[in-house]
């Protein structure tokens, strides 16, 4: 049997008569005594004197002047909803339907709640200021009105300079684009997907910080918001959490706060949370949800938040940048290492010497693991990272030290390399060696990928480890000890060609690797423009023998395929060439091929048979024939 209050006060419009013939006839048993809110307001001591128990049936404004005079009168609290506010009944699991939620208003066990005061308002469910794009969405809203809806409200977003302390005196000083602060559960998507452990019990109020640092974070955001929309997970990018009993927010300009939806206050705003303030009747599946104060503990996730003087002053009060803006505070780690990976030192020119020789001794062996054996050993990458952030940032102490430290690990791989050719001075070029040469843009392409993944690994320790993948995929040393053993031979096309692609390697993991550090946000700008632009300049460069090479191989691979099984007529003889290959090897064509006769060939017929052949090249070619008699 349901237990009902023995008398209670009802707070109503006077046009409500509904709700006044309902408590008449459903309710008789109750000593019901009527006021409204204006009464209320005027004399509060009056009329709230010797009650304990409320029912208000109003607007949000009525609920709250009611719930405010509660705390200071101690009486307990029923709500009844009315049409135009839902969300109430939503919030506090509170029926829909006026007789259900009067017989729930009228109940004598209510639960203890919390009530947050913001500049002395009530806060029910949010309150916001400056501007949150996708964050107070509704949680119903579809996938695609939610990425159009953030999208146009991107347009001329900046961060503003904001301090928060909470109530154990931490302070914060960062940037950010607008806060929301969430006194419980609720229906939008900072309540649901960042405060999702708030109730009106806990103690504590939350404070969501949006703070997206460029327009790359801002997608990556909404790309997690989107893909993410219900469930509890990791925190997303641009945004920060902070859960505290007291609040305190101050701006540089004065900002409108907007209290469940009305505009109430202005910056700067005293969040105090009252716990267990009010007594309100609720609905079951309301009480389900709380928790004991004692459980709840003053929290902060600001880890994606800028801090640092350098980064706040990048960020506040300007139009947020596409790319983020780095510092040297944020990223010291990093740019600590990589200036270690600058400096020449005995145990760089070592391995240079060793990986050069295991490099050659594989290409002699034409032994690919011996190959990859020595791409895992040579040290060149991390100098080239290097440089390639300190073109970005312009530290010319940086670029500098790991300019000469590629130059002399180049000079020490080509003389190991060419003195390792005099040791094996009639060895033969093999295939491993011939694999270096004749570079094309599919290797600069490889290139480029490389240095993505090295400036990516790099940047992340979690993955440093993949630094070795990412060198035997680019395989600096092997084109080296391919040059070096070139200049060994004294054959300068045989050095130009592997140079060449030692060359492209390089341009190109300079170039994606500064590339892909800008887009990280590890410089605020491109500030090495000069640098860049060489590096630009010597892509261009290198790409024109690349693309002249490529198109070389495009078309020998053609006549490769139209030329087998092709037949000719010479001196009355059929003969039929079936295999064919084409290599250059020191500014000559050389045409290997098999061929099929029944008759026996003279050095008349050979003659007359490369004269043909000889017509489909423009420049001197060396045929090697192997001929295959067949009956």
């Amino acid at each position: 049997m349901t237990d009902y209050v023995k008398s209670a006060l009802l707070i109503c419009r006077d046009t409500d008569d509904d709700l006044k013939k309902l408590v008449e006839e459903k309710f008789a048993s109750v000593d019901f005594s009527m006021a409204d809110s204006d009464s209320l307001e005027a004399d509060p001591e009056l009329i709230l004197g010797s009650i304990s128990h409320v029912i208000v049936s109003g607007s949000l404004d009525d609920v709250k002047q009611v719930l405010k005079l509660s705390i200071q009168f101690k009486f307990s609290v029923g709500i009844i909803p009315q049409p135009g506010y839902r969300e109430i009944a939503k919030l506090y699991g509170i029926p829909v339907n006026k007789e259900d939620a009067l017989n729930l208003a009228l109940q004598q066990h209510a639960a203890a709640i919390d009530i947050v005061l913001c500049n002395d308002e009530v806060l029910l469910y949010k309150a916001t200021f400056g501007r949150l794009p996708l964050l107070d969405t509704a949680r119903d809203t579809s996938r695609l009105r939610l990425l159009v809806g953030a999208l146009k409200r991107f347009t001329g977003l900046k961060l503003l300079p904001f301090t928060f302390v909470t109530n154990n005196g931490r302070e914060i000083k960062t940037a950010a684009c607008g806060c929301m602060l969430i006194q419980q559960h609720g229906n939008n998507l900072a309540s649901r997907r960042l405060a999702a452990d708030s109730t009106a019990s806990d103690g504590t109020v939350t404070l969501v910080i949006s703070a997206p640092i460029s327009t790359t974070e801002y997608l990556r955001f909404l790309f997690q918001a989107i893909t993410s929309f219900t469930g509890k997970k990791k925190l997303l990018s641009s945004i920060g959490i902070v859960k505290s009993k007291t609040i305190k927010v101050h701006s540089e300009e004065s900002l409108d706060v907007t209290i469940d939806g009305e505009s109430k206050t202005k910056t700067p705003l005293y969040c105090e949370t009252l716990p267990q303030a009010v007594k309100l009747n609720v609905g079951e599946a309301f009480i389900a949800g709380l928790q004991h104060v004692s459980s709840v503990k003053e929290s902060l996730n600001i880890k994606n938040l800028p801090a640092g003087k350098e980064e706040l002053n990048k960020a506040k009060k300007k139009a947020i940048p596409f790319f983020p803006y780095a510092s040297e505070e944020r990223f010291r780690d990093l740019f600590q290492a990589l200036r270690d990976d600058a400096r020449t030192n005995s145990t760089y020119l070592s391995l240079m010497v060793l990986s050069t020789l295991l490099a050659a001794v594989g290409l002699y062996q034409n032994s690919s693991a011996v190959v990859i054996g020595a791409m895992l050993l040579a040290p060149l990458m991390t100098p080239i990272v290097s440089l390639s952030m300190g073109m970005l940032r312009r530290d010319v102490k940086m670029s500098r030290q790991s300019a000469l430290k590629i130059a002399y690990g180049v000079m020490i791989a080509l003389f190991a390399a060419a003195l390792m050719t005099q040791l094996f001075p009639h060895k033969p070029i093999t295939e491993e060696m011939q694999a270096r040469l004749n570079p094309t843009l599919l290797d600069l392409a490889v290139a480029i990928i490389a240095g993505i993944a090295g400036a990516y690994t790099k940047a992340y320790k979690e993955i440093l480890s993949s630094l070795a993948g990412v060198a035997i995929a680019v395989a600096l040393v092997p084109p080296l000890a391919v040059a070096g053993i070139g200049l060994g031979r004294l054959d300068l096309e045989f050095f130009s060609q592997a140079f060449l692609l030692f060359s492209t390697n390089l341009v190109g993991i300079l170039l994606a690797a500064s590339f892909t550090f800008r887009v990280l946000g590890y410089s605020p700008a491109v500030r090495g423009k000069v640098g860049m632009r060489i590096v630009f300049i010597l892509m261009f460069l290198i790409a024109i023998p690349l693309y002249f090479s490529y198109d070389d191989i495009v078309n020998k691979i053609v006549m490769e395929k139209s030329w087998k099984h092709e037949r000719f007529l010479v001196n009355g003889k059929y003969i039929i060439v079936q295999k064919t290959q084409i290599n250059i090897h020191e500014n000559k064509k050389i045409l290997t091929m098999d061929i099929l006769a029944r008759e026996q060939l003279t050095r008349d017929d050979l003659t007359s048979l490369r004269k043909k052949i000889e017509n489909n090249f423009s420049r001197k070619l060396t045929i090697r024939a192997n001929i295959i008699y067949i009956p």
